[in-house]
């Protein structure tokens, strides 16, 4: 079949069109909103052409495609164009029904997801030039250093303003008015006054200063209270006057409100956080690896992983490097792609092993759905092999003193191991502990972990 025919089959078993408020995808998912989740036939979407798994989570049905998502989602908007994410502002009926865990994801995963890819290609950049200089192929005090490092460090420096941008568009907010709240926790005089240290009132209030770049929690709350304040002052100031008076309005509360309350309360509560993780880290790298590589996964394969994209990004920007990155996007995703190469290496099954070696390949840049959904987890094995391969190697990063100084995954990531300093053995560690697993959990798989009466009930 077709990839047209197999979306409008998709389409049908979740309920028919009308059944979808959005679609949307990230980089294996086709993730639909919908007005009634009754309404999905669980059992044949699974079976159907072209779909590797369901999943619930998040307020969301993700319906998993692997590494041709991105086809069927143009496919599915060029025959639904009113269907596409961002594009109908209805409101989810079903999120009364929603967990705790489910919203808390759901928001993550709106506000996170759009800048993954970005992230992950700055934060290469950043980890090539660190090498480039290490290496000095690059003079640290030329204007193509200054310029590649722009490139790479924009967004970080202002990411306050891209998270207001997408968490506005999920809380029902005018993204440009959170975007100005940004800029003022991010104007010059504010990072000046911070560097001097200078005491200043607001309204004869004590404020504290702080530098919000590369900040995450401020602006997601300031923008989520100036969504609600937005949505009452457009009900109490007359029409004539909305255009002037409600940004108006909005902004001369929730700015005071950022730099008096919000930003200095979240800021040391995010800085408790962060020394709460490094004290575990270093009290038992030992256990900190093992629990942390041989986990994550999990987290993955039930789709909350982004939820702690936040966490990282906070380790980055208050330490200026992550020990978590190192464990979590090379030794953890590591292992699901030995498990899924040993599964393909015994199996005699043509389609199976390209099924094996297409996710090989996408594990290898970090990107595990594919593996998880299409032969790990069906077969089991796989999966827990994998998932011990993620903990030994976990444990020898950890051990070496593994850290991640910018986002990066899988073997286009490897530059984001490489610190200020220039490779040490750190970065070594991270290595190994992937090789590490990669080579324990493929070993596993091809010894214990296949079978012909386990490879007879995958669906491929």
């Amino acid at each position: 079949m077709s990839v047209k025919e197999n979306v409008k089959t998709i389409i049908d078993l979740v309920g028919g069109v009308d059944n979808i408020n959005t679609i949307s995808h990230c980089f294996t998912r086709l993730r639909f909103i919908l007005v009634d989740r009754k309404k999905v036939n669980d059992e044949e979407l699974a079976k159907a052409d072209g779909v590797m798994g369901v999943i619930d989570v998040g307020g969301q049905l993700q319906v998993v495609i692997g590494n041709s998502v991105s086809k069927y989602y143009e496919a599915a908007i060029e025959m639904y164009p009113s269907k596409a994410g961002g594009e109908v502002e209805v409101e989810n009926d079903n999120k009364e029904d929603m967990s705790f865990l489910d919203k808390i994801t759901d928001i993550a995963s709106a506000i996170f997801v759009p800048v993954v890819g970005v992230l992950a290609a700055s934060g290469t950049l950043q980890g090539l030039i660190s090498l480039f200089v290490t290496l000095e192929w690059l003079d640290p005090t030329s204007g193509t250093y200054m310029v590649l490092y722009a490139i790479s460090n924009a967004i970080f420096y202002y990411f306050p303003i891209f998270l207001a941008y997408t968490a506005a568009k999920k809380f029902g907010g005018r993204p440009f008015y959170a975007m100005i709240i940004a800029c003022v926790l991010l104007s010059p005089e504010v990072i000046a006054a911070v560097d001097a240290g200078e005491k200043l009132t607001l309204f004869a209030l004590p404020l504290t200063l702080v530098n919000y770049s590369k900040s995450v929690f401020p602006i997601i709350l300031s923008t989520y209270l100036a969504a609600k304040i937005e949505k009452i002052a457009r009900k109490l100031i007359p029409d004539i006057l909305k255009m002037i008076f409600v940004p108006l309005v909005v902004l001369l509360i929730v700015v005071p409100l950022a730099l008096l309350i919000v930003g200095p309360v979240l800021t040391t509560v995010m800085s408790f956080i962060t020394d709460g993780i490094t004290s575990l880290y270093n009290m038992s790298p030992l256990v900190t690896g093992v629990l942390v590589g041989g986990i994550w996964q999990f987290l993955v394969l039930f789709g909350v992983s982004k939820a702690f994209a936040s966490i990282f990004i906070a380790n980055l920007a208050t330490m200026g490097y992550c020990p978590l990155i190192a464990i979590v996007f090379f030794s953890s995703a590591m292992g699901q792609t030995g498990a899924v190469l040993g599964f393909g290496m015994r199996s005699k099954n043509k389609k199976i092993n390209q099924v094996c070696v297409a996710s090989g390949v996408s594990g290898f840049f970090g990107i595990t759905e594919p593996a998880l959904f299409g032969i790990n987890v069906p077969a089991r094995k796989p999966f827990l092999f994998g998932l011990a391969g993620g903990a030994l190697g976990g444990l020898i990063a950890s051990l070496m003193g593994a850290k991640g100084y910018t986002f990066g995954s899988g073997i286009l990531g490897i530059p984001a191991l490489i610190g200020p300093s220039g490779i040490d053995m750190g970065f070594y560690g991270a290595i190994l502990g992937s090789v590490a697993a990669l080579a324990l959990s493929f070993a596993l798989t091809y010894f214990f972990g296949w079978s012909e009466d386990i490879e007879k009930k995958l669906k491929v």
